[in-house]
Formats: C-alpha cells, sequence, structure tokens
C-alpha cells in the first residue's frame, strides 16, 4: 500500500460532518462544514433548509 492519497486530499481532510434536521418532516440531512454557507435541499420533503439560520441542541 502507497502513502499516496487523491487529488485534494489535504484540502478536505480537516472537513467535518454536520447533521441538520428539517424542521419540516424531521429526516436527518449530512452535510460537510464547508457547505454551511449554502441552502441544502432537504432528500425528505424538498424543504430549503439554511445552516446560517439551524438550532443547536
Amino acid at each position: 500500500m502507497s502513502d499516496q492519497h487523491c487529488p485534494g486530499f489535504e484540502s478536505n481532510k480537516s472537513l467535518s460532518e454536520v447533521v441538520l434536521r428539517c424542521p419540516d418532516c424531521g429526516m436527518e440531512q449530512e452535510v460537510f462544514s464547508d457547505e454551511l454557507d449554502k441552502k441544502i435541499k432537504c432528500s425528505g420533503c424538498g424543504t430549503l433548509l439554511d445552516p446560517a439560520q439551524c438550532k443547536i441542541d
């Protein structure tokens, strides 16, 4: 096995996963920390989620 990684590995290894819960249907949406400035479409009901407006429990 080699120590080589996919292109872009170094820039992505500091990302963390964030789980958002849709306020309409309750389905969880997984996003990476670099996507928190983008609106996310719920795969359950289609509601647009704004991570900047989400409440942290």
